[in-house]
């Protein structure tokens, strides 16, 4: 009797790999993108224009995604100054390269939760008037940039990640839904973790499009040392077979690709050895072959600032050429 249960589930897990990951249309060209974060250029010490222009004249990408940060959009209450991703979206059109715009409270990029030092002395609700206003500002302003392909609503909201990172609720992102889809017909994207995340319940939320992290190896600050993730491929392709069976998702993205580095300290103290064991150009080779086996439609990669450092700081191109030639394929 219990040969014929064992036999049983594992027929029906093998079935449920089957199906799901049928029902996901892999894609077999990754489109390739690069994330581009004006901050992060600046905390490197670089002229961010110089950097960006480079970015694009050389590595050449086809598309971007880039981030509305509050606290550099909203210095001061009802004050917005958009000037920076002006720019940014203007030279991304001169060149047709099509661009993820984030915006809300949540985005990527370490501390996770952007917002202005004003927002600090708000009461909850005022907090939540207050990011409603500033998402409004922020589509109504770039809703005329043929630039932007989609936008994305907040980053990986149900999961909680970063300091002092104040919990969105259901509704209050539903109200950024709803407003953005009020005031434009591009597609809505929202993210979860590719490796911790369910993916259901931010998908449920109300995606157009499904954005997915892929990182392959991580500093684990409880455990003190790194760790693989030995995340089959198959696995994501299930994960996004039931978000299209059930939910109705079709595109799926891998919205953060690992290529840099995931620092235990910072890029400054980490001795220059180090930061190569962790990524070069045969690590970020494997990778993208990696998220070709999952197959999502959009694959972009986290880390061209840090290829540019290592290019013009360290004078070691091996991960800028790396990717020149896999944004080329």
């Amino acid at each position: 009797m219990k040969k014929k249960i064992l036999l049983i589930v594992i027929l029906f897990l093998v079935f449920t790999v089957l199906f799901f990951d049928w029902q996901f249309d892999a894609s077999p060209d990754p489109g390739w993108g690069l994330n581009f974060s004006i901050t992060h250029a600046q905390y490197l010490g670089y002229d961010w224009k110089k950097m960006y222009e480079e970015t694009l004249d050389d590595l050449r990408p086809k598309r971007l995604r880039v981030m509305a940060l509050w606290e550099t959009i909203e210095p001061e209450p009802g004050q917005f100054q958009f000037n920076d991703l002006d720019y940014v979206l203007r030279e991304a059109e001169k060149r047709n390269i099509k661009a993820i715009m984030t915006v809300g409270h949540k985005q990527p990029g370490w501390p996770e939760c952007h917002h202005p030092g004003w927002y600090e002395r708000l009461t909850d609700y005022q907090q939540d008037e207050a990011q409603i206003a500033m998402v409004r500002q922020t589509i109504e302003h770039f809703r005329n940039s043929a630039a932007i392909s989609a936008w994305q609503v907040e980053n990986e909201p149900f999961f909680q990640f970063g300091p002092e990172c104040r919990k969105i609720s259901k509704d209050l992102l539903a109200r950024e839904i709803g407003l953005i889809k009020s005031l434009d017909t591009r597609p809505v994207v929202l993210t979860d973790s590719g490796e911790k995340g369910w993916w259901f319940p931010t998908a449920w939320a109300g995606a157009d499009i499904f954005g997915s992290t892929m990182y392959r190896k991580v500093y684990h600050a409880e455990r003190k040392k790194y760790v693989q993730y030995f995340i089959p491929p198959v696995l994501y392709r299930i994960k996004a077979g039931m978000l299209k069976y059930f939910l109705g998702v079709d595109k799926v993205i891998g919205v953060e690709l690992q290529a840099e580095p995931w620092f235990e300290a910072d890029v400054f103290s980490t001795p220059w050895e180090k930061q190569k064991e962790l990524m070069n150009g045969e690590i970020l080779k494997d990778y993208a072959d990696y998220a070709r086996r999952v197959g999502f439609a959009e694959n972009y990669f986290w880390g061209v600032e840090w290829w540019y450092y290592a290019k013009h700081i360290k004078g070691d191109d091996e991960l800028w050429q790396a990717a020149k030639r896999i944004l080329s394929e």
